[in-house]
């Protein structure tokens, strides 16, 4: 077996960055989203619901049937509760 280094598909140069001044509003709660600042360092996606607590990118956020009679994961945690 090969001697290899670990891959992090989560850094954020695998993710398309949109230009600053983007909007976009969150799939489950319908409320804007932040936009991230792109820096190094920084290894999440673009986008944060501020309401889910949830992680979005360009990618998961164009896909709008991906999220069609899904629940917000984050109001699926409190109603476990």
């Amino acid at each position: 077996m090969k001697n290899q280094k670990p891959t992090y598909d989560f850094l954020y140069d695998n993710y398309a960055w949109p230009e600053p001044g983007t909007e976009r509003n969150c799939p489950f709660s319908g409320i804007p989203l932040q936009l991230n600042e792109k820096r190094p360092g920084y290894n999440g996606k673009p986008w944060t619901c501020p309401q889910c607590i949830w992680y979005f990118s360009e990618e998961e956020l164009e896909d709008v049937d991906a999220f069609k009679g899904k629940d917000c994961p984050h109001t699926l945690e409190q109603k476990a509760q």
